[in-house]
């Protein structure tokens, strides 16, 4: 039996991460994670792919080559802060001798966030060596072909230690990953991700809330008639958009407010880009919806529109109702 290439450590196994985890798994790589603040099913989970459960962080960083941070965006920081406080636990965890450790930020976050975590890393790590990225599409799949390829999401990498030159299976490890890297700037592959997203993920918040407003107007079904009949692609596009967000809409919240701040500060829109804290409220508003009442019912488009309006409309009632009575104090 050959010995894996390299271990890598992936926080978290979330449908990504597990994604990732069986692409690198089928490539001889060696996964692990710590799992210990996650669900029973979680940990099952990760098991049953066969990656590797570590007690704590401390062994994670002492025995990993490379760990990636893919968490919600919210949780891109603490993540990291783990990790360097692990590292600077006593005695040290890793030898003298080892390799560097990598870290690789993979989270929807934006270039300023990416810079900081890098710099408070650098500070409290300086032999850490950070990888600023993102991930560009669904998670990693083995196609049904006769070829039976792997579908692989695309992934921006940046900074001043290219993953290719890495000293431990490097150059596999980034082909196997499908990167392309964008040169020595931290920020700029999470820039890159920042500016794809906001395309994606922008055009569905303006289809959740063009379709739930035609649905009140009880215009719905004329409205999917003329997108199909004069711009079937932004239907099909949409639609597709609509049905598949509702269990990523709570992850899809703070990564609009990374866009906003990328925009305002790297784009130089400051205060215009304030449009994407008003579609990070419309991915909230849906977030709620699931987490009330789940997306058992959410499988179709009449579905999810059906939902969202019904919390706007209550919403709106509520608001009307508050209004009245002030009237009436008054």
């Amino acid at each position: 039996m050959t010995s894996p290439r390299a271990t890598v450590g992936i926080l978290s196994i979330g449908q990504m991460g597990a994604g990732i985890a069986e692409l690198l798994l089928a490539h001889g790589y060696r996964v692990v994670t710590n799992a210990t603040d996650r669900s029973l099913a979680t940990q099952t989970r990760a098991k049953d792919k066969s990656i590797i459960l570590l007690a704590s962080d401390t062994d994670l960083v002492a025995h990993c080559d490379y760990i990636f941070s893919i968490v919600p965006p919210r949780d891109a920081v603490a993540t990291a802060s783990r990790i360097g406080k692990a590292l600077n636990t006593s005695p040290a965890p890793r030898k003298a001798s080892a390799t560097p450790l990598y870290f690789l930020e993979l989270n929807a976050v934006s270039p300023q966030t990416s810079k900081s975590i890098a710099e408070k890393l650098g500070e409290e790590v300086p032999d850490l060596r950070f990888i600023d990225g993102g991930i560009i599409g669904g998670p990693p799949t083995l196609g049904k072909t006769f070829e039976s390829q792997w579908i692989k999401p695309g992934i921006p990498l940046s900074g001043p230690y290219p993953l290719h030159e890495a000293p431990v299976s490097g150059a596999h490890l980034a082909e196997t990953l499908n990167t392309r890297y964008l040169g020595p700037e931290i920020g700029s592959a999470s820039g890159l991700k920042c500016c794809f997203a906001a395309l994606a993920k922008g055009l569905t918040a303006l289809a959740l809330q063009s379709f739930s407003t035609a649905a009140s107007l009880n215009v719905l079904p004329a409205l999917e008639h003329y997108l199909d009949q004069y711009n079937p692609q932004a239907s099909e596009r949409v639609r597709r958009g609509i049905v598949g967000c509702p269990s990523k809409a709570y992850r899809w919240v703070e990564e609009m407010n990374q866009i906003g701040q990328c925009f305002s500060e790297d784009g130089g829109w400051e205060g215009r880009a304030n449009v994407f804290r008003e579609i990070a409220e419309v991915y909230e508003e849906l977030a709620k919806v699931v987490e009330r009442r789940g997306t058992e019912q959410m499988g179709s488009v009449d579905g999810v529109v059906g939902a969202l309006l019904t919390r706007v409309e209550r919403q709106r009632e509520r608001r009307k109702s508050w209004e009245e009575l002030e009237v009436d104090e008054g």
